[in-house]
């Protein structure tokens, strides 16, 4: 009976010294004594007596909660937010009735802090375009608020709100996947809130870019379902291909929609801009003259298959003229080239006896006059589709500045095209014809000139 005793009286004391230190714990957090309200609560921790008392770890939450919310505090303790949260994570652990009790006894706000605090900084942090420090400021939020949600003390399963910015900030931040993650979240609710389309949104640029259509087709029908009014979800999937960032596989979805459905204008307008584009700025994809002609003609079958289903847009044989057009001017550069060599050979050489210069070598003037010739060619194989295109675009010229400008740039090429062709015939005839014809153009250009002022 006597050791009975002793045994509860040293029990006793034991209950009593910790009861003593967390009391001074308490103090010193009263009076913001952080650093040492720490080191006494760490050395009662750090006790084998006390490892598994639970009010030592919820002291601990709420000691690096009221931290995390103190903003001299917290440049010492950068950590604070996760110190807290993982002290309370171990008091539920050790004894969660407990840890419900002082919730119950001592209130919540300290533990509701270490979610608030991180949310509120995300929502900051999103706005000043801070992405990857957003990330993770509302990801150490949604940590708190799960757990806070599995005690049963409150909050939700699923934070929509948090969610949603939290999916924002991986996407601008360059992590889509992680980005589809958290939308795909609240895809599953079904949320649907003002505001809440970008999520549907989101997931079909994700699933449309990762060639997984079902998923694409399926976000999308959710999001017509729920958004009725929203016109996105009736988009065609061209414009997804439109707008994706990866080129090469851009061309090749582009291709298989135009080989799918040829007579989609919007499909072939796509396809043959890339293919135009190609065609003028990287000529080094074509190594070969045949390559590249062959790339040529393919364009041009693309602009007559797009003239012939849509015969009322004059930009369409204007663009396909411009195919030639662009070789030839191009070939300006060629011609110059040659011109400075044999400029260069006749500036070295030196009369002969009779005072005659020695003639270029005839592989310059030759490679000159069949450079001039090819540039004629693309001329007179460019000049239809501008002269068909020409009476469409006048009478569009009124319904804006824009075709207006259009007109007047074809007006422009078509009075260069004459102007060369002018100066490189050797027929008088053909010289006079051209010269009637770059004059005839340059009056047309003088009149739609003056009606624009």
């Amino acid at each position: 009976m006597k050791k009975a005793v002793l045994i509860c009286l040293s029990l006793a004391s034991v209950m009593f010294a910790s009861a003593q230190n967390l009391t001074k714990v308490k103090d010193a957090m009263a009076a913001k004594k952080y650093a040492e309200a720490n080191t006494l609560l760490e050395e009662l921790i750090n006790n084998p007596k006390y490892q598994k008392n639970a009010e030592l770890y919820f002291m601990k939450g709420k000691l690096f909660s009221d931290i995390a919310t103190d903003a001299t505090a917290e440049k010492s303790f950068p950590n604070a937010l996760t110190t807290s949260l993982n002290g309370f994570k171990k008091a539920a652990e050790i004894d969660k009735s407990k840890f419900v009790m002082f919730n119950t006894l001592d209130g919540s706000q300290q533990l509701f802090n270490v979610y608030a605090t991180p949310y509120n900084k995300g929502v900051k942090s999103l706005d000043a375009k801070e992405y990857d420090k957003a990330l993770a400021e509302l990801q150490q939020a949604d940590l708190a608020g799960r757990f806070i949600f599995e005690q049963g003390i409150g909050l939700y399963a699923i934070d929509t709100n948090l969610t949603f910015y939290t999916g924002f900030s991986a996407l601008l931040a360059g992590k889509e996947e992680l980005a589809s993650q958290y939308f795909t979240k609240l895809a599953n609710i079904n949320v649907a809130d003002k505001g809440f389309e970008d999520v549907y949104k989101n997931l079909m640029i994700y699933h449309f870019n990762k060639n997984n259509l079902a998923e694409f087709e399926k976000t999308r029908q959710q999001g017509l379902k729920l958004y009725p009014k929203e016109e996105y979800f009736t988009y065609d999937e061209v414009v997804f291909i439109n707008d994706m960032k990866d080129e090469v596989e851009k061309l090749k979805r582009i291709e298989a929609k135009v080989n799918a459905d040829p007579k989609n204008m919007e499909a072939l307008s796509i396809y043959t801009e890339i293919l135009f584009d190609k065609l003028l700025y990287a000529d080094s994809l074509y190594p070969t003259e045949q390559e590249f002609t062959a790339a040529e003609s393919k364009v041009v079958k693309l602009y007559e298959t797009m003239a012939s289903l849509s015969p009322e847009d004059g930009l369409i044989p204007f663009n396909t003229g411009l195919i030639y057009i662009n070789k030839g001017f191009k070939i300006n550069n060629k011609i110059s080239d040659v011109n400075d060599k044999i400029r260069k050979f006749n500036e070295s050489q030196k009369p002969d006896k009779t005072g005659k210069i020695p003639p270029p070598p005839k592989e310059l003037t030759a490679l000159r006059e069949d450079l001039r010739a090819k540039q004629q060619v693309a001329f007179d194989l460019g000049l239809p589709y501008l002269l068909k295109a020409q009476p469409i675009l006048e009478k569009k010229m009124g319904a804006g500045r824009g075709e207006m400008q259009n007109y007047k740039k074809l007006i422009d090429i078509l009075i260069e095209v004459y102007s060369s062709k002018r100066q490189a015939t050797k027929v008088a005839a053909d010289k006079a014809k051209f010269e009637a014809e770059e004059a005839k153009w340059n009056k047309e250009y003088e009149r739609v000139n003056n009606m624009g002022k």
